[in-house]
Protein backbone atom coordinates (compact mmCIF):
# COMPACT_ATOMS: atom_id res chain seq x y z
CA UNK A 1 0.00 0.00 0.00
CA UNK A 2 2.47 2.30 0.67
CA UNK A 3 4.49 2.25 -2.10
CA UNK A 4 1.54 2.63 -4.53
CA UNK A 5 0.99 6.20 -2.75
CA UNK A 6 4.14 7.72 -2.94
CA UNK A 7 3.02 9.61 -5.83
CA UNK A 8 -0.19 11.02 -5.14
CA UNK A 9 0.69 13.75 -2.10
CA UNK A 10 1.46 16.87 -4.17
CA UNK A 11 -1.99 17.01 -6.07
CA UNK A 12 -3.47 17.40 -2.79
CA UNK A 13 -1.92 19.02 -0.33
CA UNK A 14 -2.36 22.42 -1.61
CA UNK A 15 -6.22 21.82 -0.82
CA UNK A 16 -5.35 20.75 2.80
CA UNK A 17 -4.57 23.40 5.63
CA UNK A 18 -6.27 24.46 8.69
CA UNK A 19 -8.87 27.26 8.10
CA UNK A 20 -9.74 29.42 10.56
CA UNK A 21 -13.54 29.12 11.53
CA UNK A 22 -14.56 26.60 14.34
CA UNK A 23 -15.95 23.59 12.14
CA UNK A 24 -17.77 20.78 14.23
CA UNK A 25 -21.19 20.39 12.55
CA UNK A 26 -21.68 17.59 10.05
CA UNK A 27 -24.56 17.85 7.09
CA UNK A 28 -25.50 14.93 5.28
CA UNK A 29 -26.78 15.73 1.94
CA UNK A 30 -30.21 15.07 0.81
CA UNK A 31 -32.06 15.24 -2.38
CA UNK A 32 -32.58 18.73 -3.66
CA UNK A 33 -29.35 19.76 -1.15
CA UNK A 34 -26.88 22.69 -3.23
CA UNK A 35 -23.84 24.37 -1.72
CA UNK A 36 -25.79 27.68 -2.21
CA UNK A 37 -29.11 26.29 -0.13
CA UNK A 38 -26.70 24.79 2.51
CA UNK A 39 -24.96 27.57 2.85
CA UNK A 40 -28.12 29.85 2.57
CA UNK A 41 -29.25 27.55 5.54
CA UNK A 42 -26.41 27.77 7.49
CA UNK A 43 -25.28 31.73 7.01
CA UNK A 44 -22.18 30.25 5.83
CA UNK A 45 -20.38 31.55 2.39
CA UNK A 46 -20.38 28.93 -0.27
CA UNK A 47 -17.12 29.43 -1.40
CA UNK A 48 -16.01 28.80 2.60
CA UNK A 49 -17.95 25.94 2.56
CA UNK A 50 -16.67 24.59 -0.67
CA UNK A 51 -13.12 25.10 0.37
CA UNK A 52 -13.49 23.70 3.70
CA UNK A 53 -14.61 20.97 1.92
CA UNK A 54 -12.19 20.23 -0.99
CA UNK A 55 -15.02 20.84 -3.60
CA UNK A 56 -14.94 23.31 -6.34
CA UNK A 57 -16.62 26.20 -6.07
CA UNK A 58 -19.89 25.23 -7.95
CA UNK A 59 -19.09 21.84 -7.14
CA UNK A 60 -22.46 19.84 -7.21
CA UNK A 61 -23.75 17.31 -4.13
CA UNK A 62 -24.05 13.81 -3.90
CA UNK A 63 -26.78 12.13 -1.65
CA UNK A 64 -25.42 10.71 1.47
CA UNK A 65 -22.05 13.48 1.45
CA UNK A 66 -20.98 14.64 4.71
CA UNK A 67 -20.08 18.17 4.50
CA UNK A 68 -18.48 19.52 7.26
CA UNK A 69 -19.65 23.18 8.57
CA UNK A 70 -18.33 26.08 10.37
CA UNK A 71 -20.02 26.52 13.86
CA UNK A 72 -21.80 24.14 16.95
CA UNK A 73 -25.42 24.61 15.60
CA UNK A 74 -26.68 22.01 13.56
CA UNK A 75 -30.25 22.06 11.52
CA UNK A 76 -32.68 18.67 11.84
CA UNK A 77 -33.19 18.04 8.27
CA UNK A 78 -36.31 16.10 6.89
CA UNK A 79 -36.63 12.41 8.51
CA UNK A 80 -33.57 12.43 10.57
CA UNK A 81 -33.47 11.46 14.09
CA UNK A 82 -31.58 12.03 17.48
CA UNK A 83 -29.99 8.97 16.79
CA UNK A 84 -28.30 9.36 13.94
CA UNK A 85 -27.66 12.65 14.47
CA UNK A 86 -25.71 11.88 17.15
CA UNK A 87 -23.99 8.67 15.44
CA UNK A 88 -23.08 10.90 13.31
CA UNK A 89 -21.13 13.53 15.54
CA UNK A 90 -19.63 10.34 17.60
CA UNK A 91 -21.44 11.29 20.51
CA UNK A 92 -24.32 9.61 22.36
CA UNK A 93 -27.88 10.38 21.97
CA UNK A 94 -27.87 11.25 25.78
CA UNK A 95 -25.31 13.85 25.41
CA UNK A 96 -26.84 15.66 22.86
CA UNK A 97 -30.41 15.51 24.89
CA UNK A 98 -29.10 16.83 27.28
CA UNK A 99 -26.66 20.08 25.60
CA UNK A 100 -30.08 20.76 24.53
CA UNK A 101 -32.85 20.24 27.58
CA UNK A 102 -34.68 17.85 25.23
CA UNK A 103 -37.94 16.46 27.43
CA UNK A 104 -37.41 13.87 24.96
CA UNK A 105 -35.86 11.81 21.68
CA UNK A 106 -38.48 14.04 19.51
CA UNK A 107 -36.96 16.04 17.17
CA UNK A 108 -38.86 18.19 13.90
CA UNK A 109 -37.26 19.62 10.97
CA UNK A 110 -36.03 23.08 10.99
CA UNK A 111 -34.57 22.82 14.51
CA UNK A 112 -31.73 24.21 15.90
CA UNK A 113 -29.44 21.60 18.31
CA UNK A 114 -26.06 22.84 19.38
CA UNK A 115 -23.56 19.83 19.09
CA UNK A 116 -21.26 19.20 22.08
CA UNK A 117 -18.66 17.61 21.67
CA UNK A 118 -15.62 16.55 24.36
CA UNK A 119 -12.80 19.17 25.64
CA UNK A 120 -9.62 19.61 23.59
CA UNK A 121 -6.70 17.26 24.53
CA UNK A 122 -2.99 17.32 23.81
CA UNK A 123 -1.55 14.41 21.94
CA UNK A 124 1.59 13.91 20.00
CA UNK A 125 0.61 13.37 16.38
CA UNK A 126 3.42 12.24 13.70
CA UNK A 127 3.37 11.38 10.27
CA UNK A 128 5.02 9.98 7.31
CA UNK A 129 6.59 12.59 5.26
CA UNK A 130 7.81 11.44 1.66
CA UNK A 131 10.61 14.04 0.79
CA UNK A 132 10.80 15.12 -3.22
CA UNK A 133 12.25 18.49 -4.13
CA UNK A 134 12.61 21.49 -1.91
CA UNK A 135 9.96 23.37 -3.59
CA UNK A 136 7.38 20.98 -2.20
CA UNK A 137 9.37 19.70 1.01
CA UNK A 138 9.06 23.74 2.29
CA UNK A 139 5.32 23.99 1.13
CA UNK A 140 4.58 20.67 2.49
CA UNK A 141 6.09 20.88 6.32
CA UNK A 142 5.31 24.32 6.37
CA UNK A 143 1.24 23.70 5.23
CA UNK A 144 0.70 20.78 8.22
CA UNK A 145 3.07 22.40 10.66
CA UNK A 146 0.67 23.22 13.15
CA UNK A 147 -1.07 19.61 13.03
CA UNK A 148 2.54 18.12 13.65
CA UNK A 149 4.41 16.62 17.08
CA UNK A 150 7.02 14.64 14.15
CA UNK A 151 7.64 13.98 10.40
CA UNK A 152 8.53 10.45 9.78
CA UNK A 153 10.76 10.90 7.00
CA UNK A 154 10.36 7.53 4.39
CA UNK A 155 12.12 5.53 3.99
CA UNK A 156 15.63 3.65 4.61
CA UNK A 157 15.40 0.54 3.07
CA UNK A 158 18.01 -2.02 4.51
CA UNK A 159 20.06 -4.01 3.00
CA UNK A 160 21.41 -7.70 3.77
CA UNK A 161 24.68 -6.88 4.85
CA UNK A 162 22.98 -4.38 7.64
CA UNK A 163 23.61 -1.22 5.66
CA UNK A 164 20.83 1.14 4.38
CA UNK A 165 19.99 2.53 1.47
CA UNK A 166 20.53 6.37 1.24
CA UNK A 167 17.77 8.85 0.60
CA UNK A 168 18.58 11.08 -2.14
CA UNK A 169 16.34 14.35 -0.69
CA UNK A 170 17.27 13.76 3.29
CA UNK A 171 19.27 16.51 3.82
CA UNK A 172 17.29 19.26 2.41
CA UNK A 173 14.42 17.83 3.66
CA UNK A 174 15.88 17.18 7.30
CA UNK A 175 16.88 20.65 7.65
CA UNK A 176 13.48 21.94 6.62
CA UNK A 177 11.97 19.66 9.22
CA UNK A 178 13.85 20.92 11.97
CA UNK A 179 13.76 24.55 10.54
CA UNK A 180 9.39 24.36 10.50
CA UNK A 181 9.79 22.83 14.40
CA UNK A 182 9.29 19.21 13.45
CA UNK A 183 11.37 16.80 14.71
CA UNK A 184 12.03 14.09 11.65
CA UNK A 185 12.43 10.79 12.33
CA UNK A 186 14.06 7.97 9.51
CA UNK A 187 11.58 5.51 8.72
CA UNK A 188 13.70 2.25 8.19
CA UNK A 189 12.09 -0.74 6.48
CA UNK A 190 12.57 -4.32 5.07
CA UNK A 191 11.30 -3.13 1.72
CA UNK A 192 12.80 -5.30 -0.89
CA UNK A 193 12.48 -5.68 -4.96
CA UNK A 194 9.76 -8.09 -3.24
CA UNK A 195 8.05 -5.20 -1.25
CA UNK A 196 7.69 -6.06 2.60
CA UNK A 197 10.03 -9.11 3.23
CA UNK A 198 10.31 -10.83 5.95
CA UNK A 199 13.24 -13.26 5.15
CA UNK A 200 15.34 -10.08 4.78
CA UNK A 201 14.34 -9.00 8.17
CA UNK A 202 14.78 -12.18 9.30
CA UNK A 203 18.12 -12.31 7.94
CA UNK A 204 19.10 -9.00 9.92
CA UNK A 205 17.56 -10.22 13.37
CA UNK A 206 18.60 -13.76 14.14
CA UNK A 207 22.26 -13.18 13.07
CA UNK A 208 24.01 -11.83 16.36
CA UNK A 209 26.79 -10.26 14.17
CA UNK A 210 24.63 -8.77 11.74
CA UNK A 211 21.63 -7.55 14.13
CA UNK A 212 24.49 -5.63 16.13
CA UNK A 213 26.19 -4.14 12.46
CA UNK A 214 22.49 -3.26 11.77
CA UNK A 215 21.87 -1.12 14.51
CA UNK A 216 25.29 0.08 14.61
CA UNK A 217 24.14 1.28 11.31
CA UNK A 218 20.60 2.95 12.31
CA UNK A 219 22.84 4.88 15.30
CA UNK A 220 25.51 6.29 12.87
CA UNK A 221 22.51 7.22 10.18
CA UNK A 222 20.43 8.93 13.13
CA UNK A 223 23.86 10.60 14.17
CA UNK A 224 24.90 11.65 11.09
CA UNK A 225 21.81 13.13 10.02
CA UNK A 226 20.52 15.08 12.80
CA UNK A 227 17.39 12.37 13.20
CA UNK A 228 15.46 13.01 16.43
CA UNK A 229 14.53 9.43 16.36
CA UNK A 230 13.65 5.97 14.21
CA UNK A 231 10.30 4.19 13.17
CA UNK A 232 11.00 0.59 12.66
CA UNK A 233 8.59 0.13 9.85
CA UNK A 234 9.29 -3.62 9.42
CA UNK A 235 6.20 -5.48 8.17
CA UNK A 236 4.75 -9.08 7.50
CA UNK A 237 7.37 -10.49 9.79
CA UNK A 238 7.17 -14.15 10.05
CA UNK A 239 5.63 -15.60 13.41
CA UNK A 240 8.61 -17.48 14.39
CA UNK A 241 10.74 -14.39 14.62
CA UNK A 242 8.92 -13.03 17.89
CA UNK A 243 11.80 -13.31 19.44
CA UNK A 244 14.09 -11.90 17.53
CA UNK A 245 11.97 -9.02 16.45
CA UNK A 246 11.76 -8.72 20.29
CA UNK A 247 15.68 -8.79 20.77
CA UNK A 248 16.30 -6.66 18.13
CA UNK A 249 13.96 -3.57 19.68
CA UNK A 250 15.44 -4.11 22.40
CA UNK A 251 19.46 -4.30 21.81
CA UNK A 252 18.45 -1.01 19.43
CA UNK A 253 16.82 0.87 22.01
CA UNK A 254 19.75 0.16 24.16
CA UNK A 255 21.54 1.57 21.49
CA UNK A 256 20.09 5.02 20.70
CA UNK A 257 18.25 6.14 24.14
CA UNK A 258 21.17 6.88 25.96
CA UNK A 259 22.15 9.85 22.94
CA UNK A 260 18.94 10.84 23.53
CA UNK A 261 17.53 9.81 20.23
CA UNK A 262 13.97 8.02 20.70
CA UNK A 263 12.56 4.57 18.99
CA UNK A 264 9.14 4.08 17.33
CA UNK A 265 7.41 0.74 16.21
CA UNK A 266 4.57 0.58 13.55
CA UNK A 267 2.53 -2.80 14.18
CA UNK A 268 -0.24 -4.00 12.39
CA UNK A 269 -3.52 -4.34 14.22
CA UNK A 270 -4.10 -7.58 17.17
CA UNK A 271 -7.23 -8.28 19.17
CA UNK A 272 -5.12 -10.34 21.35
CA UNK A 273 -1.53 -11.59 21.06
CA UNK A 274 -1.46 -14.10 18.86
CA UNK A 275 -4.60 -12.67 17.23
CA UNK A 276 -4.32 -13.04 14.38
CA UNK A 277 -2.17 -15.68 13.89
CA UNK A 278 0.21 -14.33 10.97
CA UNK A 279 1.10 -11.29 13.56
CA UNK A 280 2.48 -13.03 16.06
CA UNK A 281 5.54 -11.54 15.89
CA UNK A 282 4.29 -8.81 17.21
CA UNK A 283 4.86 -8.45 20.91
CA UNK A 284 2.75 -5.40 21.77
CA UNK A 285 3.70 -6.51 25.33
CA UNK A 286 7.70 -6.93 25.35
CA UNK A 287 8.02 -3.77 22.58
CA UNK A 288 6.08 -1.75 24.92
CA UNK A 289 8.61 -1.76 27.03
CA UNK A 290 11.33 -1.17 24.59
CA UNK A 291 10.01 1.36 22.76
CA UNK A 292 8.87 5.04 23.07
CA UNK A 293 5.46 4.73 21.19
CA UNK A 294 3.72 2.01 20.08
CA UNK A 295 2.36 3.01 16.61
CA UNK A 296 -0.70 0.47 15.86
CA UNK A 297 -1.85 0.23 12.11
CA UNK A 298 -5.24 0.15 12.34
CA UNK A 299 -6.18 0.29 8.85
CA UNK A 300 -6.20 -2.36 6.12
CA UNK A 301 -8.48 -5.08 6.94
CA UNK A 302 -9.36 -4.73 3.69
CA UNK A 303 -6.82 -4.33 1.15
CA UNK A 304 -6.36 -4.12 -2.43
CA UNK A 305 -5.59 -7.74 -3.22
CA UNK A 306 -8.34 -8.94 -1.42
CA UNK A 307 -12.40 -8.23 -1.60
CA UNK A 308 -13.86 -4.63 -1.36
CA UNK A 309 -14.83 -3.52 2.60
CA UNK A 310 -14.14 -0.78 5.11
CA UNK A 311 -10.53 0.21 5.58
CA UNK A 312 -10.58 0.70 9.09
CA UNK A 313 -13.97 -0.85 10.69
CA UNK A 314 -14.51 0.98 14.08
CA UNK A 315 -15.34 -1.66 15.88
CA UNK A 316 -11.96 -3.52 14.75
CA UNK A 317 -10.10 -0.75 15.77
CA UNK A 318 -11.74 -0.75 18.85
CA UNK A 319 -11.08 -4.09 19.67
CA UNK A 320 -7.50 -3.53 19.03
CA UNK A 321 -7.02 -0.58 21.34
CA UNK A 322 -8.88 -2.29 24.01
CA UNK A 323 -6.27 -5.25 23.66
CA UNK A 324 -2.72 -2.67 22.99
CA UNK A 325 -4.29 -1.77 26.55
CA UNK A 326 -4.00 -4.50 28.42
CA UNK A 327 -0.06 -5.12 27.90
CA UNK A 328 1.00 -1.47 26.91
CA UNK A 329 1.10 1.75 28.43
CA UNK A 330 -1.61 4.18 26.88
CA UNK A 331 1.22 6.80 27.24
CA UNK A 332 3.00 4.86 24.41
CA UNK A 333 0.42 4.15 22.03
CA UNK A 334 -0.63 5.72 18.93
CA UNK A 335 -3.76 5.34 16.91
CA UNK A 336 -3.38 4.83 13.09
CA UNK A 337 -5.35 6.74 11.27
CA UNK A 338 -5.67 5.74 7.03
CA UNK A 339 -5.83 9.21 4.74
CA UNK A 340 -6.15 7.04 1.57
CA UNK A 341 -8.85 5.55 -0.78
CA UNK A 342 -9.18 1.95 -2.00
CA UNK A 343 -10.55 1.46 -5.38
CA UNK A 344 -11.72 -2.29 -5.65
CA UNK A 345 -12.71 -2.91 -9.61
CA UNK A 346 -15.23 -5.26 -9.53
CA UNK A 347 -15.65 -6.64 -12.85
CA UNK A 348 -13.73 -10.47 -13.62
CA UNK A 349 -12.97 -12.88 -10.84
CA UNK A 350 -9.60 -10.94 -9.86
CA UNK A 351 -11.44 -7.85 -8.19
CA UNK A 352 -8.35 -6.23 -7.79
CA UNK A 353 -7.94 -2.76 -6.44
CA UNK A 354 -5.93 0.32 -6.08
CA UNK A 355 -5.04 2.70 -3.55
CA UNK A 356 -5.27 6.81 -4.30
CA UNK A 357 -5.49 9.96 -1.78
CA UNK A 358 -8.77 11.07 0.28
CA UNK A 359 -9.25 13.89 -1.87
CA UNK A 360 -9.59 11.70 -4.93
CA UNK A 361 -12.27 9.71 -3.65
CA UNK A 362 -14.20 13.18 -2.85
CA UNK A 363 -13.51 14.22 -6.50
CA UNK A 364 -14.50 10.75 -8.05
CA UNK A 365 -18.13 10.45 -6.51
CA UNK A 366 -18.81 14.60 -6.91
CA UNK A 367 -17.43 13.58 -10.67
CA UNK A 368 -19.59 10.45 -11.46
CA UNK A 369 -22.79 11.61 -9.25
CA UNK A 370 -22.55 8.72 -6.88
CA UNK A 371 -24.42 8.11 -4.16
CA UNK A 372 -22.33 7.70 -0.82
CA UNK A 373 -23.59 4.75 1.67
CA UNK A 374 -22.42 5.02 4.98
CA UNK A 375 -21.93 2.00 7.16
CA UNK A 376 -23.01 2.85 10.56
CA UNK A 377 -21.07 -0.70 12.28
CA UNK A 378 -18.09 0.03 10.62
CA UNK A 379 -18.55 3.56 10.66
CA UNK A 380 -17.19 3.94 6.91
CA UNK A 381 -18.59 5.49 3.89
CA UNK A 382 -18.10 4.09 0.50
CA UNK A 383 -19.68 4.21 -3.13
CA UNK A 384 -19.80 2.95 -6.51
CA UNK A 385 -19.47 4.10 -10.30
CA UNK A 386 -19.05 2.41 -13.34
CA UNK A 387 -16.10 4.05 -15.29
CA UNK A 388 -15.20 4.70 -18.83
CA UNK A 389 -14.70 1.16 -19.82
CA UNK A 390 -17.79 0.12 -18.55
CA UNK A 391 -16.62 -1.51 -15.38
CA UNK A 392 -17.71 -1.10 -11.86
CA UNK A 393 -15.64 0.08 -9.02
CA UNK A 394 -16.42 0.05 -5.02
CA UNK A 395 -14.46 2.67 -3.18
CA UNK A 396 -13.89 3.13 0.46
CA UNK A 397 -12.53 5.85 1.88
CA UNK A 398 -12.53 8.32 4.69
CA UNK A 399 -15.14 11.28 5.49
CA UNK A 400 -15.60 13.69 8.64
CA UNK A 401 -18.06 10.93 9.99
CA UNK A 402 -15.43 8.14 10.16
CA UNK A 403 -12.63 10.42 10.95
CA UNK A 404 -14.63 11.96 14.06
CA UNK A 405 -15.37 8.43 15.46
CA UNK A 406 -11.97 7.48 15.66
CA UNK A 407 -10.65 11.19 17.05
CA UNK A 408 -13.22 10.54 19.83
CA UNK A 409 -11.32 7.01 20.34
CA UNK A 410 -8.38 8.83 20.89
CA UNK A 411 -9.93 10.56 23.64
CA UNK A 412 -11.92 7.92 24.97
CA UNK A 413 -9.01 6.02 26.00
CA UNK A 414 -7.15 8.44 26.55
CA UNK A 415 -4.29 7.27 23.75
CA UNK A 416 -0.92 9.21 23.51
CA UNK A 417 -1.34 10.33 19.76
CA UNK A 418 -2.14 9.34 16.57
CA UNK A 419 0.22 9.06 12.87
CA UNK A 420 -1.18 8.59 9.31
CA UNK A 421 -0.22 7.71 6.08
CA UNK A 422 1.65 10.19 4.75
CA UNK A 423 1.35 13.69 4.38
CA UNK A 424 -0.52 14.82 1.39
CA UNK A 425 -3.14 12.48 1.04
CA UNK A 426 -5.83 13.88 3.15
CA UNK A 427 -8.67 16.01 2.27
CA UNK A 428 -9.18 19.51 4.14
CA UNK A 429 -11.63 18.30 6.34
CA UNK A 430 -9.05 16.25 8.02
CA UNK A 431 -6.56 18.87 9.53
CA UNK A 432 -9.44 20.99 10.84
CA UNK A 433 -11.51 18.20 12.64
CA UNK A 434 -7.79 17.83 14.20
CA UNK A 435 -7.24 20.91 15.10
CA UNK A 436 -11.01 21.53 16.90
CA UNK A 437 -10.22 18.23 18.28
CA UNK A 438 -6.61 18.48 19.62
CA UNK A 439 -4.22 20.29 20.88
CA UNK A 440 -1.12 19.03 19.19
CA UNK A 441 2.18 18.73 21.57
CA UNK A 442 5.29 20.40 19.86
Amino acid sequence: MKKGLLSLGFAVFMLCFPLAAHAQVIHEVQSGDSLSSISKQYGVKSQTLAKLNGLAKNSGLVLGQALLLPGTTYIVQNGESLWEIAKRHAITEASLKKANRLPSSAIRKGQKLYIPHPPKTMIWNGAYFVPKDQYFNEWILGNYRKTLSAAFVFEYPANYDGSLTPLATENKAITEAWKKGIPPYATVTNISSKGFDPALAHHLMANTARRKAFINNIYSLLHAKNYKGVVIDFEQVWPKDRHWLNLFMKELGARVHPAGMQVLIAVPPKEGDKVPSHSAAYDYKSLGKSVDKLFLMTYDWHWPGGPSGPIAPINRVRATIRYALTVAPKSKIMLGIPQYAYDWDLSGSSRQGKAYSAQRAVDLYTGYRSQIRYDEQAAAPSFRYVDKDGSQHEVWFEDPRSLMAKFHLVKEFGLYGIGAWHLGLTMPQTERILMDEFIIKR
